[in-house]
């Protein structure tokens, strides 16, 4: 019997595959339980086309997430901080403070974990940092630090 998974099952497939399976396994366990249904046209219709919806959904996640990497990758964020009077920081700029500026230019609402910093920035100047973007990418911008007035 031709069944379509609605759910992933172990050792048989994934959801939305259609499978070749014994009609006992089928009717006895993947149909009781809604983990599969019989293979019809309009069921496989259905299916299809709610992978298709998710393809394109992913794609434009992607397509979204690429022009943020690249805007972020030709801005410069601008970061207050406290200095003394021979011009040295007080403490270090922190992941928050460059993601709240970032937020703040952008519009957008990274949390503070998607920054990744190789050294902490303890100098007034310009540094690169890595921002988190999302589906395994990465964007790499550039940070200013600059003395609170």
């Amino acid at each position: 019997m031709k069944i379509i998974l609605l759910k992933d099952v172990p050792k048989i497939g994934r959801k939305g595959e259609i499978k070749d399976v014994n009609d006992g396994y089928a009717r006895n366990f993947l149909i009781a339980k809604k983990l599969g249904a019989i293979a019809t046209a309009e069921i496989q219709a259905k299916i299809a086309k709610e992978a298709k919806e998710a393809n394109e959904r992913t794609a434009r996640q992607a397509s979204k997430i690429e022009e943020l990497k690249k805007e972020l990758a030709k801005r410069t964020f601008t970061v207050h901080v406290k200095v003394g009077d021979k011009g040295q920081i007080f403490g270090e700029a922190h992941e928050k403070d460059i993601i709240s500026a970032i937020n703040a230019k952008m519009g957008t609402n990274f949390d503070k974990h998607s920054v990744h910093i190789k050294q902490p920035l303890k100098t007034i100047g310009k540094h690169t940092v890595t921002i988190k973007l999302g589906q395994g990418l990465e964007a790499q911008t550039n940070i200013s630090i600059e003395p609170l007035n």
